[in-house]
């Protein structure tokens, strides 16, 4: 029922008055009769020019030229018929306009000029255009060939994309497992690193350890070496002759240490 009702939507749409090519004499004079309301037997170009230049500026812009259309449109739309779509409508107004545009703006900057105008209208398609103007309903955009063609076209993108999907998973694949490799590797990068400094550790810790067991320090160590050897005659002991009580020594006798002192320099 739904089919039936939008086949019998289209029927009706079709059936309208003949629109005239936009741009032909036909359709200017009907404009000029109609929207102008001027006698069509005094229609003059340059004048319907002027009239619709409607800011004189001396050019018709894209706007200016839609409004010209808008007569040949009302045949064919009326928003109060259900089978009419005024979006439809619009883009019916677009093709009119760029169709005007392909043939009488000549140098292409989308403005038609005084000059641009009067030249067209010595054309012979101004004059005797072909019977009437196909809506875009009425109008084959594609042919079958050009739709196949299309089709093909469409077939062979779409299995180059799969053939490019495939070698990127594929790419992807061997990133993955190259990922893997390289965190097994740093993995065991780490444990080496870790193994390396544990046995530094044990290293430095026999070290500290004396012939009997008891801890010693490295600068203890380093102290003592240094000691011997700036005076290797404390190694072998030296008498300490006391001075007399209240003599000074002498600077050749070597000092008196008291049983403190020689308990510190031991501790030391």
């Amino acid at each position: 029922m739904e089919e039936a009702h939008f086949e019998e939507m289209k029927k009706k749409h079709r059936e309208h008055p003949k629109v005239n090519v936009p741009g032909s004499k036909d359709q200017l004079k009907e404009v000029w009769e109609e929207t102008d309301g001027l006698d069509p037997n005094d229609f003059n170009p340059k004048t319907f020019f002027k009239l619709h230049d409607a800011n004189e500026d001396g050019v018709l812009d894209e706007q200016e030229l839609e409004a010209l259309f808008t007569k040949e449109l009302e045949k064919v739309y009326d928003p109060k018929n259900e089978e009419d779509d005024m979006v439809e409508m619009e883009e019916e107004r677009l093709r009119m306009r760029e169709h005007v545009m392909k043939n009488v703006d000549t140098n292409q900057d989308r403005l038609v000029t005084l000059e641009e105008f009067l030249k067209s209208t010595e054309s012979k398609d101004f004059n005797n255009p072909p019977d009437g103007w196909q809506t875009v309903e009425e109008t084959q955009i594609y042919t079958e060939q050009e739709l196949r063609r299309f089709e093909q076209e469409l077939v062979a993108q779409e299995a180059a994309l799969n053939q490019k999907a495939e070698e990127l998973r594929k790419e992807h694949e061997v990133l993955q497992q190259r990922k893997i490799e390289l965190d097994a590797q740093k993995k065991e990068f780490q444990q080496a690193v870790i193994q390396m400094e544990q046995q530094k550790s044990q290293q430095a810790a026999a070290q500290a350890v004396g012939p009997n067991g008891e801890l010693k320090f490295q600068a203890q160590v380093q102290e003592v070496a240094a000691a011997e050897k700036a005076n290797p005659e404390a190694q072998q002991g030296s008498e300490i002759h006391p001075a007399p009580p209240g003599e000074a020594p002498h600077p050749g006798d070597k000092a008196v240490e008291t049983p403190q002192e020689t308990h510190v320099q031991n501790q030391q």
